[in-house]
């Protein structure tokens, strides 16, 4: 009877310690699934004030090039949509404009705008969306870096329709006496000795 006493007492001492520690790691459970609950909460409320994404005003002459420049009409008209139900609706959208801009870069730019100072800014565009898109997938999502990021982007906007502008104002300004035949040179040069930097 003594040695039934020895394994019975261990034994009920056991099942008691793991029926309590149960019920702890329940109530854990419990408590971290609220957290992450009201932190999507408040995610989400940041997400609906937040995301002003917006494609700045172009001037008139830049505006004709980008209306008949259709892929960047998409990809206007996608910034332009403000996702509402879920933050799901937020990383969808955020994939939808990554992958509209990464199709720009694969289409043919119009001729005002095919060079290397507006295809820069695009990638700084790309990488920001990126960016952007990557805080919204990682869990938990923090709310200051898609402050930051939301910010970015609206800034690469800007900045590419600034770029975008400048280049249509320099195309207009005449060229001095001899700058085409400079700008020849340098060219022929460039073809002469090509190295990673002037390819």
């Amino acid at each position: 009877m003594k040695s039934n006493l020895y394994i019975l007492l261990p034994l009920l001492f056991f099942v008691s310690i793991v029926s309590f520690s149960c019920k702890d790691e329940e109530k854990f459970a419990k408590e971290q699934e609220l957290k992450i609950a009201q932190h999507n909460d408040s995610v989400y409320d940041y997400l609906t004030k937040n995301w002003n994404l917006r494609v700045p005003a172009a001037s008139a002459e830049l505006d004709v090039i980008l209306k008949d420049w259709k892929p960047w009409q998409e990809f206007a008209q996608e910034v332009k949509l403000k996702p509402v139900s879920t933050i799901g609706a937020f990383q969808k959208s955020a994939n939808r404009i990554t992958e509209l801009l990464q199709s720009l870069t694969y289409q043919q730019y119009p001729q005002e705008l095919d060079l290397p100072d507006i295809k820069a800014r695009v990638a700084l565009l790309q990488t920001s969306l990126n960016n952007l898109n990557m805080f919204l997938e990682v869990t938990p999502i923090s709310i200051e870096k898609l402050d930051q990021n939301l910010k970015h982007t609206n800034t690469a906007l800007r900045l590419l329709l600034a770029q975008m502008d400048e280049n249509i104002v320099k195309a207009k300004l005449p060229q001095e006496e001899g700058e085409a035949e400079m700008l020849e040179a340098i060219n022929e040069e460039r073809r002469a000795n090509p190295t990673p930097e002037n390819e």
